[in-house]
């Protein structure tokens, strides 16, 4: 079996020496250059399971060589050796395609734990490879087959069900989907999916309790019963194993008069199987998105830290703008959309300085600029997270007003995106309530009053009307 081989790029020799001896410990082969054009050089000397490079080097910086890397092999997985926290290099070499960052001093474990998961990812895409292209021989040999109009319909109507299963984004719909198209296999059944409850050993009933675990299940076979049915009519139940890296994660249990034939149960299982494999890519993303998202949440308390006069502010304004986004009947994916932007809304002011953000009195015109910046450089911040555009989008805007004298694109009424306007009123009660170095935070009453004087002017009017009712209706007396 030939050893995957890791490239190591870095101009310190000392670093390099480092790095390759703690990779060889892992069992990997190594290979190293001392810049970015010694680099390019290696990538001719046969696959690679990933590089590490350094962004600091003479000739080329890592930056440059990552974007060289995307054009010479896409899928070729570049860790950036980093020995500081930096906001801007991270997004920069994001930017150009790195997978994941390792930090100075260098700890095996960790550089372990990272060459485990590009191994995994490489496993993955492989795997998915080879399914294609077994499919693709699959309608070859279909279409060679056309007099079996039969065979050839259900071939169809299996792809489309598997078709419909990969194109599910979340854990739930994956669910949700598999038991729609069992229940299209097969003729009058009754079909339901339990997940495994890996504390108690038990099979999850969602609507309440649990049920026993049949103990081929763990070994990914499928459990078959004759069970006492309604006026001593006798049922068929078959169970189905969902696995997960060899793992059960749950299992789909199919009750039906007849018990099911061998074709059904393999038509089943293949379905069960693209399920899983659409379950791990899914789980894989969420986790790589869940960890940018927590990066930049801690950005935001970062910069909620700097200025104690506005310590947790942008816990408050989620609070607010999330709750009257559920007053609003907004829909669950514009509500996620809503609590991320919120959470994030000032994640711009890491560029403002200090002297500015910190100013105990009012700004002068010059200053306001400054801080009128903050929407833009967020924006631009998450922009190129891909799965956050809309939220980049709505951070850029929600200090926009309906009359169109906002910033920091002048845009007037409904050009506005509508979760910006939702923020906007948050952001602007929380500010005017909350104690700043000039003056106290202002009573609820006043506040609200403010929000009616310059609705329809900041503030979208009908929006405004259901922010101030449900502030004296949720909050009457507080403030």
């Amino acid at each position: 079996m030939q050893v995957e081989k890791v490239l190591i790029v870095d101009d310190d020799p000392g670093i390099r020496e480092t790095l390759t001896e703690l990779i060889e410990q892992l069992g990997y082969a190594t290979s190293t250059a001392e810049d970015g054009l010694a680099a390019l050089e290696k990538l001719k000397d046969g696959p690679l399971l990933c590089v590490l490079t350094d962004i600091m080097m003479p000739n080329m910086t890592g930056l440059e060589l990552i974007k060289r890397i995307k054009q010479f092999n896409l899928s070729l997985p570049v860790i950036v050796i980093t020995g500081y926290a930096s906001v801007e290099i991270a997004i920069d070499a994001m930017k150009y395609g790195a997978s994941d960052f390792i930090s100075k001093p260098f700890k095996i474990k960790q550089i372990e734990l990272i060459l485990n998961k590009i191994r995994r990812e490489k496993d993955l895409l492989e795997e998915n490879r080879r399914i294609n292209d077994e499919l693709q021989l699959h309608r070859m040999i279909d279409n060679l087959a056309s007099q079996l109009e039969d065979k050839t319909q259900e071939i169809t109507t299996l792809h489309a069900m598997s078709e419909r299963i990969t194109s599910m984004k979340g854990i739930r719909e994956l669910v949700t989907t598999i038991e729609e198209v069992s229940l299209e296999l097969i003729d009058d059944a009754s079909v339901r999916f339990f997940p495994l409850n890996r504390q108690s050993w038990k099979l999850l009933d969602p609507e309440g309790g649990e049920r026993e675990l049949p103990p081929c299940l763990l070994d990914g076979q499928i459990h078959r019963e004759e069970i006492t049915g309604l006026f001593d009519y006798n049922d068929f139940r078959t169970m189905l194993p969902l696995m997960i890296e060899a793992q059960l994660f749950g299992a789909l249990d199919i009750t039906t008069p007849v018990a099911l034939n061998e074709e059904t149960e393999g038509k089943l299982s293949y379905l069960l199987q693209r399920t899983a494999e659409r379950m791990e890519n899914v789980a894989l993303y969420e986790g790589l998105y869940e960890n940018v998202l927590a990066t930049l949440n801690s950005m935001a308390k970062i910069i909620d830290a700097r200025d104690p006069y506005t310590s947790q502010h942008s816990t408050r304004v989620t609070t607010l703008a999330v709750e009257l986004g559920r007053t609003l009947e907004l829909s669950g994916e514009d509500l996620d959309v809503l609590c991320i932007a919120a959470s994030l809304h000032d994640i711009g002011k890491v560029g403002v300085p200090d002297t500015v953000l910190l100013k105990p009195g009012r700004l002068d015109p010059e200053e306001y600029e400054t801080i009128k910046q903050h929407p833009e450089i967020g924006a631009n911040i998450i922009q190129p997270i891909i799965p956050m555009r809309r939220e980049a989008d709505i951070i850029r805007h929600h200090h926009e007003s309906f009359d169109g004298k906002g910033y920091p694109d002048g845009l007037k009424g409904y050009e506005i995106p509508l979760l910006s306007r939702v923020i906007a009123l948050a952001d602007a009660f929380d500010a005017m309530t909350s104690d700043r170095p000039y003056r106290k935070g202002l009573p609820y009453d006043t506040a609200l009053a403010e929000i009616e004087r310059c609705k329809g002017s900041q503030f979208d009017p009908e929006l405004a009307e259901v922010f101030m009712t449900m502030i004296r209706t949720n909050y009457c007396g507080a403030g």
